[in-house]
């Protein structure tokens, strides 16, 4: 059943079951670590000048030198919308010139010293840093001052780095590990900017003009938008001092934060890029997890760590250990401003990548569901604690330590207590943390190599919703991933390669209307804003319901009350009250529960579980569903195009229709209000076969700033079904613990 207030989105459970290993981990213990080292931090002072530069200063008299590491506080996710690469290139130009010294004199001038110089950005950063000895501290900073105060942003050297970065990019498209690594991003990320090249695309570098570098500069490049850390052989009123007298003149402004878009919620998607040369296959699977200030993170990395990282390492012992399948399988953690993802990564022969993707996909569900061991936690904590001296040895390091802190807006006395706060985490804390943000159901997954040579695999293991997209066709800024379909949406859920048990019928670009993709998605847009606006509509977790249901029978309607509830993403119940069909004048109470890809009725012959064609369309509805179906396509997971108009004149309904690689075309009536008039689909009736299906939507309410439709009327094949009048909905009330669960 399904209530028209709201919608589910579900992520279908692999078809194969995922087996637990049934050997302790490791098999042979290796050697114990050598006892950890004494982390002696070096004396610190952060203070903050009259602009608003933030200055980090940290005596270190080990060697007579000083770095200097300047931190702006914007990357490639403050790129404008359309010029993806003007942080990268605004940071690559900064040492190739300034208003009074040309590069050649930049080089001359930091080599004289004996100085290193470098230039950079990040996701959320643009940096400079600077190594001199003392004698030459004064001098380098004021060509720091210079080099990000100043920059010359000249034409020649704006299409030098341009050129570079095409050619670049024109290597690394056939690179199949580039590709696996910005595909799987794309695929957690969506369209937030840490799913987008950072380096921009062939499409958008070449629009990059001076004034978009110069906009960027003036907009984010003021002091009390930076930080600078000077590490080395000064003392504090020293640093502090040169810092002031250099950048001191330098007035502040005011910086408007850009805000993108969230991330979207994790959601099961399957990506091969067909590769027909490779004898090899590039592997990623990963998920959207935590940015680098939420509490859980040092749990978290030492979960991952366990998982596949240094100290213990789970997908390395089943993949290489145990299996010979690849030299080496690894999973990371990357935790950025705004969110987090984490991946895992491997390589393998073309046929053996079934049987490495589910190991992949199992170690990840068993790290979820099994408390991990003590002795494996126990190496991963040696490793993270025995490694950390080495990365504040030198005055770069120190600097570079501080800065991670300081951006992120951490106590930079954590730093000092990284190893105890790192020792002091239990198994406990590891499977708590598992279990909250790994969610194997909904994991995205990369496959880069020849689609031929392993597609049947896929399907003996049992992954068998995937997209094949050709490589030469890979297109990171569409929607729909394919450099075709930016212009015409169409979708072919096995592209190329229809090969034998595909359970969906692709559709070519020839089918469409000629409207183009951009027109689709300007009205999905406004329909979005009409409903509430995408912020409000994903900013609703769950949903309450009442409403009066009347059921269409061969001999008399049936009423019923009902209270649905829906958890997002996947999970609902509905409680409904009905009249015993024996006419003796009591009701009975039906409940029907789907809980991520289970489900469950009781009636009154008891709790059991419903037949498989009820379950399918259950999970249908989840799919089917309004808010995640609108959020998805305005994020780009679905495709949208324009179908003909329905009707003529001010009745004329424009529709949009809907599809992806978990869902079948969905069409949408929109009125000249900008509201959902209808949503015809079909589905399966009782002997298989496609029954048209119609949803009929009126007597739309604000409930807390989202237009709801109250009244709901649903015919199958052409006959009137159920009829829904709504009487109450709350959005992001507590639903009761335990709601989703069957009972024992």
């Amino acid at each position: 059943m399904k209530v028209a207030a709201a919608g589910f989105t579900v992520v279908l459970a692999f078809a194969a079951p995922l087996f637990a290993q049934s050997t302790e981990w490791p098999l042979q213990a290796p050697p114990r670590p050598l006892p950890a080292r004494e982390v002696k931090f070096p004396p610190y002072e952060i203070r903050t000048l009259a602009n608003g530069l933030q200055v980090i200063a940290v005596s270190h008299h080990e060697q007579p030198s000083v770095a200097m590491r300047l931190l702006v506080r914007a990357g490639a996710a403050q790129d404008p919308e359309k010029h993806a690469g003007v942080a990268y290139l605004a940071a690559h130009l900064l040492d190739q010139g300034t208003k009074t010294r040309s590069a050649e004199q930049e080089a001359d001038d930091i080599d004289s010293i004996g100085g290193l110089l470098s230039t950079g950005s990040g996701p959320d950063v643009t940096f400079v840093n600077v190594i001199v000895m003392k004698d030459s501290f004064a001098a380098a900073m004021g060509q720091l001052y210079d080099i990000v105060h100043d920059p010359s942003f000249s034409t020649d050297e704006i299409e030098r780095q341009k050129q570079q970065a095409l050619s670049s990019l024109r290597v690394s498209s056939n690179d199949p590990d580039y590709v696996a690594g910005a595909l799987i991003d794309r695929l957690v990320f969506g369209f937030h900017p840490y799913g987008l090249p950072g380096t921009g695309t062939p499409d958008t570098l070449p629009a990059i003009t001076r004034d978009d570098l110069q906009a960027f500069h003036a907009r984010y490049f003021v002091p009390n938008n930076m930080i600078l850390a000077i590490v080395g052989d000064v003392i504090g009123d020293e640093a502090f001092a040169t810092a002031d007298k250099v950048f001191g003149r330098w007035a502040r402004a005011n910086v408007v934060p850009s805000k993108p878009a969230d991330p979207p919620m994790p959601t099961r998607r399957i990506v091969i890029v067909d590769k027909p040369d490779a004898v090899q296959t590039e592997i990623r699977v990963g998920q959207l997890a935590i940015p680098r200030k939420h509490p859980d993170f040092v749990a978290w990395d030492l979960a991952v760590k366990i998982l596949g990282g240094e100290g213990a390492n789970r997908l390395h012992q089943v993949l290489r250990s145990q299996r010979g399948l690849t030299y080496g399988a690894s999973a990371d953690v990357e935790a950025r401003k705004d969110a987090g993802d984490y991946i895992a990564e491997t390589d393998t022969r073309t046929e053996t990548t079934g049987e490495a993707l589910r190991l992949m996909v199992e170690e990840f569900s068993r790290l979820q569901r099994q408390r991990v061991f003590e002795r494996e936690l126990a190496d991963a904590q040696a490793y993270l604690a025995g490694s950390f001296p080495l990365t504040i040895e030198t005055p770069n390091d120190i600097a570079t330590q501080i800065l991670n802190t300081v951006f992120y807006d951490l106590p930079v006395t954590d730093l000092a207590t990284y190893r105890e706060r790192v020792l002091a985490i239990t198994p406990d804390d590891v499977q708590r943390v598992a279990r909250q943000y790994i969610h194997p159901e909904r994991l995205s997954i990369v496959l880069v190599g020849n689609a031929r040579g392993f597609i049947p695999q896929l399907q003996s293991v049992g992954f068998t919703d995937y997209e094949v997209i050709p490589l030469p066709q890979l297109d990171l800024m569409s929607a729909t991933l394919k450099k075709d379909e930016r212009r015409e949406a169409a979708v072919g859920s096995r592209g190329s390669l229809p090969p034998a048990g595909a359970t969906r019928v692709a559709y070519s670009p020839q089918q469409a209307t000629g409207r183009s993709d951009s027109n689709a998605l300007a009205l999905l847009r406004q329909v979005v804003d009409a409903k509430g606006g995408l912020e409000k509509l994903k900013g609703v977790k769950t949903v309450i319901a009442d409403a009066q249901t009347r059921v269409m029978t061969p001999q008399n309607p049936i009423v019923s009350t009902t209270r649905t509830y829906v958890s997002y993403p996947d999970r609902f119940r509905v409680d409904a009250t009905i009249p015993d069909p024996s006419g003796a004048g009591r009701a009975i109470e039906v409940i029907q529960t789907y809980n991520a890809g289970k489900a469950w009725i009781k009636d009154p012959a008891g709790v059991h579980e419903p037949p498989p064609e009820m379950l399918g369309d259950f999970a249908s509805s989840v799919r089917r569903d309004t808010f995640p179906l609108l959020i998805d396509a305005a994020e780009g997971r679905l495709t949208v195009r324009l179908l003909p108009d329905e009707g003529s004149g001010a009745d004329a309904l424009r529709v949009l229709e809907i599809r992806g690689p978990n869902l079948d075309a969905i069409q949408l009536y929109i009125n000249n209000n900008l509201l959902i008039a209808k949503q015809s689909y079909s589905v399966p009736d009782q002997n298989g076969r496609p029954a048209a299906t119609e949803e009929v939507f009126s007597d739309y309410r604000t409930v807390d700033g989202i237009r709801v439709p109250f009244d709901t009327q649903l015919a199958r094949a052409g006959s009137p079904t159920i009829r829904r009048t709504l009487t109450k909905v709350t959005f992001n009330g507590p639903i009761p613990a335990g709601q989703f669960e069957r009972p024992r």
